[in-house]
């Protein structure tokens, strides 16, 4: 066989492969890792996500370990993850984000979930998960400045597989307080962030909760002062004077001794952590390469003008993937929400036949039934009992999915004799699935007022009302405790949630 015929078939066989390799499906990018506490995709390789996964897992041992919370005690509902490669696949989620963010944390009642880019945003997923996790395991009041500085003390954590390293400051805050006029205290100790009105101050607001924090928690002497300032805010003292009663400084001296800190050696903590950690990771099939970040962006609030632009992509990505359950889950948000409700329902109804439980689809088409109830007075008792169906399936299928709770909770209100026991109990179960949800803590505090139960009511609605980035949630929290303690106040909404941002370093 002469050269030129070699040539000849080695090329042929060469567009032979390339033939069939463009007519076979590409192959996945999306991992996702399942360990006791988070669900983590990536479109990295293996060997990086289960590095990723150890390290979160680290993470939450240290934090149970440092705040006292039972290193058995298991998570109502794991935490979702999505690790993109870069920062504009952030906006695949969350469109007009800005180039500087690296990453949000979003608590709504569709879903509650994190995004963050591979590296840049580790600093944000560090910093929200402190703010989820003690959510999770803590219900007692926190001042927003402390709230803020705890997050802010562990997020610059140094990871190993059997370590962690705390204390160390992150730059970007560094640079605010050594080179920009500080919030003043009281500000600080008076104010949760969202009333910050003056810009440079609202600027210095982490860096000063960071270091006020960081001073505290650098000796067990300032330990016990912090948790000695704590109560005597819990008890009603002012927490001016609460500060100055639980250190011995007025805030002139505290703030001196904070600039000393600031500029003095900084001291690093270093924890030894033993665990054997189970990382669990699959393949998601390809329609996820289209689809799963998209169906994290339907579940997020949108403007008109991206409602229809993502209405247009679900209907186009989801044709590249007929009968696909992911296509079809999320053409049905898609068009149960902003496009045509039929073919929304159609598409739900197409996946409950692949998988008869499907909690996402069962949930929507229990939504979609409660929608018609409230439109149809008439036919409100059929309706209800349908959408009661789906969630009953649902319920079966997961016990512990706090939407599910959540619907059924809110399915009964208004109807004879609620809130009952039953009632109190579905509202209890959902909080303790996902106690990070505003929706959550006003409907259960709503249901417990109404049952006569003020302390359940107030201890449920104090940390929201309390949350640092305020907002209508947190007023709508504190009218209800006003409520309950026959303060009169002006009437105020609940707004959706906001995604909670941080920019990169």
């Amino acid at each position: 066989m002469g050269i030129i015929t070699r040539l000849g078939l080695a090329l042929c066989a060469a567009l032979l492969l390339a033939v069939t390799a463009a007519a076979t499906p590409a192959r996945a990018a999306w991992l996702k890792a399942e360990t006791p506490n988070f669900i983590i995709y990536s479109e990295g390789g293996e060997r990086p996500l289960r590095e990723y996964a150890t390290k979160l897992e680290v993470y939450d041992r240290f934090l149970r370990m440092r705040f006292g919370v039972p290193l058995d005690r298991p998570v109502g509902r794991k935490l979702p993850i999505y690790l993109v490669r870069r920062q504009r696949d952030l906006e695949q989620v969350r469109p007009g984000l800005g180039n500087t963010v690296a990453g949000f944390y979003y608590p709504g009642e569709e879903d509650i979930f994190a995004v963050a880019v591979t590296g840049d945003g580790d600093f944000t997923l560090l910093h929200e998960y402190a703010h989820h996790f003690f959510f999770q395991h803590f219900s007692t009041y926190y001042p927003g400045w402390l709230v803020e500085g705890l997050a802010e003390y562990v997020m610059t954590a140094r990871i190993w597989p059997d370590r962690i390293q705390v204390g160390a400051h992150n730059e970007n805050r560094a640079s605010w307080l050594m080179n920009s006029s500080w919030l003043p205290l009281e500000e600080l100790l008076t104010n949760r962030f969202g009333e910050i009105e003056h810009e440079p101050h609202r600027l210095t607001y982490y860096p000063v909760a960071w270091l006020l924090t960081h001073w505290f928690m650098s000796s067990p002497e300032r330990v016990v002062q912090l948790e000695a300032y704590l109560g005597l805010i819990r008890q009603g003292v002012d927490p001016v004077t609460a500060m100055q009663q639980a250190t011995g400084l007025s805030l002139a001296q505290l703030r001196n001794v904070l600039r000393d800190h600031m500029y003095g050696r900084i001291e690093l903590n270093t924890y030894d952590i033993d665990l054997d950690i189970q990382v669990e990771i699959s393949r998601l099939p390809p329609s996820a390469d289209d689809l799963l970040l998209l169906g994290q962006r339907l579940k997020m609030p949108m403007s008109e003008e991206d409602r229809a632009m993502a209405l247009e992509e679900s209907r186009r990505m989801a044709a590249r993937h007929p009968d696909d359950p992911l296509a079809l889950l999320v053409l049905g948000h898609a068009e149960l929400h902003m496009g045509d409700r039929a073919a929304g329902e159609a598409a739900f109804t197409r996946l409950l036949e692949q998988q008869p439980e499907n909690i996402e689809a069962l949930q929507f088409m229990a939504m979609a039934r409660i929608e018609d109830a409230a439109d149809l007075p008439d036919e409100r008792t059929d309706l209800m009992n349908r959408a009661r169906g789906y969630l009953v399936t649902a319920y079966g299928a997961d016990p512990g999915n706090y939407l599910t709770l959540l619907l059924i909770a809110r399915s009964r209100d208004g109807a004879p004799g609620y809130p009952n026991d039953n009632d109190l109990a579905t509202w209890e179960m959902a909080f303790i699935a996902a106690p990070q949800l505003s929706g959550i803590r006003l409907g259960a505090g709503h249901a417990f007022l109404a049952a006569g139960d003020k302390a359940t009511a107030i201890a449920l609605l104090e940390p929201l009302a309390n949350a640092p980035h305020g907002g209508e949630g947190a007023e709508s929290a504190q009218k209800l405790i006003d409520q309950a303690n026959g303060v009169v106040r002006e009437d105020s909404a609940e707004a959706e949630p906001e995604a909670e941002t941080a920019a990169a370093d």
